[in-house]
Formats: C-alpha cells, sequence, structure tokens
C-alpha cells in the first residue's frame, strides 16, 4: 500500500495544472493553500481575556463556579472573538470541565470568529477523549470553518488517525472539500500523512476527484 500510495503524491495532469501536488510543500513550511486563518490556528497560544475563560484554560473548576455563582458570568458568555468556555476547555484538554459544560447545557455547535467549534478546537489540539465525548453529545463533524475545512481536514493535519476514525464513525464526511477543493485525501497526501491517506482510501475516499485546479490522483497498479 505504501509504494502505491508514493505514487499519489506525483499526480497525472489532465490538462496540464498551474501547480502540481508533488511541487507544494507540506504544512511544515509555506503551504500551497490560500489560507488567512489556518496559520494563525496552528500558532495561536488560544489564551483567554477574562475571569471566568482563564480559570476554565487553567482546569480551575472551583474558580469557575465561584466566578458564575456570584460574579455574574454565564455558561455560554463570549469573548470578543465569540469564543467561549467550551471552546477554552476543549482547546487545553481539560475533560471535566468540559462535562461540566455539557452538564449546565452550554452549546455545543458554537462558533468563534473563525467559525471554530469547540469540536474543532479539540481536533487541533489532539484531545481524543474529548473529541468522543462531544461526539456523543452531538457535535456536527461536518461544520466548516473560515477555510471550508471540517473537523476531519484538522485531523489530517494533526495526523491522528484515531480521530480521524472516531470523526468518520459519528458521520464525518469523507468527501468533503475545503475552498480550495481539497478533500481529506487531497490534503493527507499534500501534507504527507501516508497513514491517514491509508486509512481513507480503505474506508472509500474517492481517488479521482479533482481539486479546483483540475488535480487529481489516480492510483498506478
Amino acid at each position: 500500500m505504501f509504494s502505491t500510495l508514493r505514487k499519489l503524491f506525483c499526480f497525472k495532469k489532465e490538462p496540464k495544472t498551474p501547480l502540481g501536488f508533488c511541487d507544494g510543500p507540506s504544512s511544515e513550511r509555506e503551504t500551497l493553500f490560500c489560507c488567512k486563518c489556518r496559520t494563525k490556528e496552528y500558532q495561536e497560544t488560544y489564551e483567554a481575556e477574562n475571569e471566568f475563560h482563564q480559570a476554565v484554560c487553567a482546569g480551575k473548576l472551583e474558580v469557575a463556579l465561584r466566578l458564575l455563582a456570584k460574579e455574574g458570568f454565564q455558561i455560554n458568555d463570549e469573548d470578543p472573538r465569540k469564543r467561549t468556555a467550551l471552546h477554552f476547555a476543549c482547546f487545553h484538554g481539560h475533560l471535566h470541565l468540559v462535562y461540566f459544560l455539557l452538564f449546565n447545557e452550554c452549546e455545543i455547535n458554537v462558533l468563534d470568529d473563525e467559525n471554530s467549534t469547540p469540536l474543532m478546537k479539540a481536533v487541533q489540539s489532539l484531545q481524543t477523549e474529548i473529541v468522543s465525548v462531544l461526539l456523543d453529545n452531538e457535535a456536527d463533524p461536518n461544520i466548516k470553518d473560515c477555510n471550508g475545512q471540517t473537523a476531519i481536514h484538522l485531523a489530517v493535519y494533526g495526523g491522528s488517525l484515531e480521530i480521524a476514525s472516531i470523526l468518520l464513525e459519528f458521520g464525518g464526511n469523507i468527501e468533503e472539500t475545503t475552498q480550495d477543493g481539497l478533500t481529506p485525501l487531497m490534503l493527507a497526501l499534500q501534507e504527507r500523512k501516508l497513514l491517514i491517506a491509508e486509512f481513507l482510501i480503505t474506508h472509500g475516499a474517492n481517488i479521482h476527484v479533482r481539486d479546483g485546479h483540475q488535480r487529481y490522483c489516480i492510483l498506478n497498479f
């Protein structure tokens, strides 16, 4: 399978395309994609701007409870970037706070100013258990962020085969495309994630799909 997958990096072009996948750098350097937000998403520290959210970032449930009871904060309060406590709990990996927030009926599919959901923040931080809990509580795996990426695309960037598998199990669309026309399989090949590419192929990913520049991959057996 790996020898076959390596052939996918040298895409046939019909017609000739402006830039083949083989020529595109991985995300470790400047990316092929015209994304305004993705680089910032993966470099930001994702720190809070108020006391309640700071307590959540630090995993301090008792402090968060006090602030909710005495300082007028609400479970679904948003900061200027539209981030909620659930966004922060998921990004920073505080499972006990995720359970607390979900029990208190926080909004699970709320979007921040980059259209990222709490599920996306958990995927970005490779919080596998939190991803499972959110999906068990009806988090939507097919919401798109500002780049047209779903949680599965983010799992590909993170190189997490386990998270990608969980997302597919809960209805993630294996053929969803980004605003650049990339399916998860195309993205896995671009990012040199061979294990995830193999996994996607074995789970039925379309190997004949083309992106917005008419680039496509065909397996050469």
